[in-house]
C-alpha cells in the first residue's frame, strides 16, 4: 500500500491517555522538547510517567525540523551516531508478553540485511545480548518494515508490515504483542502476524530512538510521535488511534 498526503482533513479531538489502556510513553515532537542549539537534548514524555528520552552529548542528538509531516516538527537521526536513551522497555510494562508499540516515521533508507535483526532499527532496547527487541526497516530485498523480538530460548520472531512500502514512505507503525504474537500494522493495514515469543526477557532494558540493539545500523530518517502502551489495546481503539494520527501528520490510512 503506498503512502498518500491528504488535503485539509479536520484534525480529530483525541487523547491516547483516556484509552482502555494505560499509556506508559508519549513523546510528540511539537511538544515538550528541550533543544539545545538545532538538536534535541530531552524529548520529554507526556504520558505523566516520567519516561522521558535524552541524549547528554550533543554530537548524538538527533536534530529538531520545523517542516515535517503535517507541516509539524520532527526529530530527525543521522543514521550515523544519532541517538537518545530512555527507560526500561521490560522495566515499565506490566506483562512482557502484553503491549503495543507506535511510531510515526518518514524519510528513512533501507537497512543492510534482509531480516530485521541485523539491519536498521527506529526503537529498540540496547541491554543484553541475549535478549533483544528491534522496531525498524529490513533491506529493499527483505520484507521492509516491521518489528520483532530476539531471545535465547525462543529465537527470533518477527512481523512485518505491507512490503510495498516505497524507501522513506511515511508509515504510521503499530506493533502489537499479543500473548506471545506479534502483528506489524502499517498505515491502518494489518501486515504479518508472527508468533513462539513468550515476550520481553530481563535483558531488554533501556530503550533507544534511533537504534537499538549493537547489531543493527542507526536510524537514518524522521520520527514524528512515540507511543508505548501497557497492553493490548481493543480494535476499535487501534482505529481511532490512526485516524488521530492519520489527521494530525496527513497520512491516509
Amino acid at each position: 500500500m503506498e503512502s498518500h498526503v491528504l488535503r485539509d482533513n479536520p484534525r480529530l479531538s483525541f487523547d491516547p491517555r483516556n484509552l482502555r489502556v494505560d499509556l506508559l510513553v508519549w513523546c510528540r515532537s511539537d511538544l515538550d522538547i528541550t533543544p539545545n542549539g538545532p538538536t534535541v537534548a530531552v524529548w520529554m514524555d507526556m504520558s505523566g510517567n516520567g519516561n522521558d528520552f535524552a541524549q547528554a552529548t550533543a554530537i548524538e542528538q538527533p536534530t529538531l525540523a520545523s517542516a515535517g509531516l503535517g507541516g509539524r516538527p520532527e526529530l530527525t537521526f543521522d543514521g550515523s551516531n544519532d541517538a537518545m536513551d530512555g527507560p526500561s522497555f521490560v522495566g515499565i510494562v506490566s506483562a512482557a508478553d502484553d503491549w503495543t508499540v507506535v511510531i510515526v516515521v518518514r524519510d528513512w533508507t533501507w537497512g543492510a540485511h534482509t531480516q530485521l535483526y541485523y539491519a536498521r532499527g527506529v526503537l529498540g532496547t540496547v541491554g543484553g545480548g541475549v535478549t533483544r527487541s528491534n522496531v525498524g526497516v529490513t533491506s529493499e530485498a527483505g520484507p521492509g518494515l516491521g518489528f520483532g523480538l530476539w531471545n535465547v530460548a525462543d529465537g527470533h520472531v518477527q512481523a512485518y508490515g505491507d512490503d510495498s512500502q516505497a524507501q522513506g514512505a511515511a508509515a504510521i507503525m503499530v506493533g502489537v504483542c499479543n500473548g506471545g504474537s506479534l502483528t506489524m500494522r502499517i498505515n491502518g493495514t494489518a501486515g504479518s502476524t508472527d508468533s513462539g515469543t513468550t515476550g520481553l526477557h530481563g535483558g531488554a532494558t533501556t530503550l533507544e530512538l534511533g537504534k537499538g540493539n549493537g547489531n543493527i545500523a542507526n536510524w537514518d530518517g524522521a520520527v514524528s510521535e512515540v507511543m508505548i502502551f501497557d497492553g493490548v489495546l481493543p480494535q476499535n481503539e487501534v482505529s481511532a488511534l490512526e485516524q488521530y494520527l492519520s489527521s494530525r501528520y496527513e497520512v491516509r490510512v
